[in-house]
């Protein structure tokens, strides 16, 4: 009877200890599986966070954007409105003279917006241009426009001040220093452009830069050069 209970005690033992020994497996197996559960998860948000920081961060360094005041000078923003210096031609350097005998180059008016009209005392149209001219010189000056009127083909430095002044012409004029220099620069803004010097008036309107921006052959109202070089001013 001792051997009989002895024997059934050794069974029970060795039963539980197998099932002790399957449950810790189950449970290391569950743990484990548990584990590589979590890891999976921790990998799919590892994944999704550096574009939230990205944007994050982007967005911090942006967040004051709408508080900061634009810093442009008026010439920035004129400059913002102007032509790409690829679609501009460089004006042509020139020596002319005024009427008292002053010798000008291109670089005397340098940093203004010119207006650089080739014109004749003996022509119909640039006599009816004239008056705009004036009155765009006398508005705009300030704003740093410059009028230069070239007279091509039209006499004496004395024939041209009279007409000057019977016209009351307020901007700048010049002619030939000694003979032809007008025409050859009427030839050079012709060629440098492809407009030609079949016509007069011709009119070239130069940036501040010193590009020529827009040519005009044969006369034009006022309102047409305005509104072309205000951009510009």
């Amino acid at each position: 009877m001792k051997k009989y209970y002895i024997i059934l005690t050794l069974i029970f033992i060795a039963g539980c200890g197998s099932d002790s020994t399957s449950v810790d497996k189950k449970t290391t197996v569950s743990k484990k599986q548990s584990v590589a559960n979590t890891e999976a998860d921790n990998n799919v948000v590892k994944a999704k966070v550096p574009k939230s920081r990205k944007i994050a961060s982007q967005r911090s360094k942006n967040k004051n954007v709408k508080n900061r005041k634009p810093i442009q000078s008026k010439k920035q923003k004129n400059k913002s409105n102007t032509p790409k210096s690829l679609d501009k031609i460089k004006a042509p350097d020139f020596l002319l003279s005024d009427l008292e005998g002053n010798i000008f180059d291109l670089s005397a008016f340098s940093g203004q917006v010119i207006m650089l009209t080739f014109w004749g005392t003996w022509c119909g149209p640039c006599r009816r241009e004239i008056p705009d001219f004036i009155k765009l010189y006398d508005e705009y000056n300030d704003e740093g426009l410059e009028i230069i009127g070239v007279a091509v083909q039209s006499g004496t430095s004395e024939n041209i001040k009279r007409f000057s002044d019977y016209y009351k012409i307020n901007y700048t004029i010049l002619t030939d220093i000694d003979r032809h220099e007008s025409y050859r620069t009427f030839h050079d803004y012709g060629t440098v452009t492809g407009v030609g010097t079949r016509a007069v008036p011709t009119t070239f309107l130069i940036d501040r830069d010193g590009y020529i921006v827009k040519t005009y052959r044969g006369a034009r109202p006022g309102s047409v050069f305005y509104r072309d070089l205000k951009p510009y001013l």
